[in-house]
């Protein structure tokens, strides 16, 4: 399940030199580049969105997943920041305690669904609350464990194909998560508003690298992870 960010009137972060596009656009973009690599490959692709003007609420973006019985589950997005200067590529899985101030930030600016530009902080989850209870129960499930090896292995195969530093693995309370029944990350493929970076994002090269990275570690996670837990076949039975 490929989840484009953003989309309808939640537009995301602007692209700063591309005038008047915004990340729900780039955000599709390199996802029909994933799913193009992925299907190759004789992978069933599905979107929660395939066109600009669709908006789909947080929670119904994993409800179509749960219900479709997906595999894994990456939402793709496109960092910016108030003051150009942060750079790279990460990706996060869901936690209830963030990796660090900026994580916490990222993930309190997607859960708005980019109503607004400025980052701030997340209120807090409180710690005797049913929410903090759920989020630590998920922290023992075997999707939320897979999760972090599948942005490992996002994170792994996009780093030799960007000019741009990999930001690595991180944590965060990201609501489009929550209530994930499979192995479920945020990509944030860079930052938009950085001179360089933003400019490659936006590019033809850019979306094509970071769309081959991206799908080239869900597969290295399907074959490593997914495909190594299915019983053996049978003693004479045919392979399909």
């Amino acid at each position: 399940m490929l989840d484009p960010g953003h989309g309808g009137q939640h537009d995301g972060a602007p692209a700063r030199f591309a005038p008047g596009h915004w990340e729900k656009e780039y955000a599709l973009a390199i996802s029909e580049r994933i799913a193009a690599h992925l299907r190759a490959a004789g992978v069933d692709v599905q979107f929660t969105r395939t066109d600009n003007d669709t908006h789909v609420e947080l929670r119904e973006r994993i409800n179509i997943a749960n219900r479709l019985q997906a595999d894994v589950f990456v939402s793709v997005h496109l960092n910016s920041t108030e003051r150009p200067g942060p750079v790279g590529h990460e990706s996060f899985f869901l936690s209830l305690d963030s990796s660090d101030d900026a994580a916490q930030r990222l993930a309190a600016f997607e859960n708005t669904e980019g109503k607004v530009v400025e980052r701030f902080a997340a209120s807090p989850v409180p710690a005797g609350s049913p929410a903090a209870a759920i989020l630590r129960d998920l922290s023992g499930t075997r999707a939320h464990q897979d999760a972090q090896r599948l942005a490992a292995a996002v994170q792994r195969r996009v780093t030799p194909l960007s000019p741009f530093p990999n930001r690595g693995v991180k944590q965060a309370p990201f609501a489009v998560l929550k209530g994930a029944a499979m192995p479920a990350i945020v990509f944030e493929a860079g930052f938009l508003n950085h001179r360089k970076e933003g400019r490659w994002i936006i590019s033809d090269d850019g979306q094509a690298k970071l769309a081959l990275g991206v799908a080239q570690g869900i597969l290295d996670f399907g074959r490593d992870v997914l495909s190594a837990r299915q019983p053996p076949a049978p003693q004479g039975a045919l392979s399909p």
